[in-house]
């Protein structure tokens, strides 16, 4: 059993197929409306949608010209300038994934690892992270759960060593700010205790993180605008169920954040923030679950319906007036459907993605676009 990125799977499993492009179980590329769209209007060029059963779905292992396919999942994306998309994930092999957008066609990219049947080297990858060209991260797991990193320096990837502080852990999300500073998230699976570790441009250190009081917590996603301004979020559980947690870094030390609680409970899976005054995050709630930061207060902000089943995994922003969300949720008939939600400054609303799956990853590097991973099963 592995704890895994986001709670999406609990046990990791072979996934039939990845595909790029407007095939199904797509990264899709997305066009974004900016500041003063109107009310309700989904992507510049793109009608918003009431419905993601509304939308037809395209059959799984249906793919474009020139989309690429592999079999695994995707569970992480990143996109910066002039470096390129990453996406990362596990292969069916039970190896680290990587696969990168050159600006024509996606590649996959050997990392370091190997058939977890055979060699102590297997594991998977949960989230990427990219400074520029030649400086990106990924984290995860490897064999026995165990803090797994790697790095891209313009022409490999190499494993970096990770502190690791035991109970099996797994490192489920990573934002780098700069060559000098980069942040890694997650948990353990035998302690649950909450995980945090820095980059300085020499090496990666454990810095103490706020594990509060219930049978067990974990940090899904983790976002940084300066030195002084990171989040991290997740969840804790107990007894009676689970609750969201949200912890922030001033500068000098983590520490948690008040969220709102929904009747429900809940769980934060992915975390974006632009500025001091502006960051979502986003996860379930007996339904998809949506917060904003202000600058002085998280705050529930409705989301679009997506039924008791619905749940967003990703998020991603450029400025306040520009933000993706994406996730899935079960249609009658047609199973698991992929999800993609835009924030135009004041409402968020659905956007067509005719894909079956579940999309668990958002990235975007300018307002003009946007990709989203994640992956399907034939059943």
């Amino acid at each position: 059993m592995s704890r895994g990125r986001r709670g999406i799977l609990q046990t990791r499993v072979p996934i039939a197929c990845v595909a790029f492009a407007a095939a199904a179980c797509a990264v899709v590329s997305c066009g974004s409306a900016g500041t003063g769209a109107p009310a309700g209007a989904g992507a510049a060029g793109i009608p918003a949608v009431t419905s993601p059963c509304a939308v037809s779905a395209a059959r799984p292992g249906r793919e474009a010209a020139g989309s690429f396919s592999v079999g695994g999942q995707l569970d992480g994306v990143a996109a910066a300038p002039a470096s390129g998309v990453w996406a990362a994930g596990s292969s069916t092999l039970g190896n680290p994934l990587t696969v990168r957008w050159d600006g024509r066609a996606w590649k996959r990219v050997p990392a370091p690892g190997g058939d977890h049947l055979t060699s102590p080297e297997g594991g998977y990858l949960n989230d990427v992270a990219a400074v520029s060209a030649d400086d990106t991260w990924a984290v995860g797991a490897g064999m026995f759960n165990r803090a797994l990193i790697e790095y891209w320096d313009g022409a490999a990837w190499t494993r970096v060593p990770s502190p690791d502080p035991g109970g099996g852990t797994v490192l489920n999300g990573v934002a780098a700010l700069s060559a000098t500073s980069a942040w890694a998230v997650g948990g353990t699976n035998d302690t649950g205790q909450t995980v945090i570790e820095h980059w300085d441009g020499d090496a990666w250190t454990l810095v103490p993180s706020p594990t509060p009081v219930g049978t067990s917590s974990d940090l899904y996603g983790v976002a940084a605008t300066s030195a002084s301004d990171a989040w991290a979020v997740g969840q804790t559980d107990t007894r009676t169920g689970s609750t969201t947690l949200i912890e922030h870094w001033d500068g000098t030390a983590w520490k948690q954040v008040p969220s709102p609680a929904p009747p429900a409970g809940g769980s934060l899976a992915g975390v974006a923030a632009t500025s001091a005054a502006n960051a979502w995050a986003v996860g379930s709630s007996s339904g998809a679950l949506i917060e904003h930061w202000n600058g002085r207060a998280w705050i529930l902000v409705p989301s679009p319906a997506l039924g008791g089943a619905g749940s967003l995994h990703g998020v991603a922003a450029t400025s306040p007036g520009n933000a993706w969300a994406v996730g899935g949720t079960v249609c009658p008939g047609r199973g698991l459907v992929t999800v993609i939600e835009h924030w135009n400054g004041r409402t968020w609303t659905l956007v067509p993605t005719p894909a079956a799956g579940i999309l668990t990853g958002v990235a975007t590097a300018s307002v003009a676009s946007a990709w989203a991973v994640g992956f399907w099963t034939a059943s």
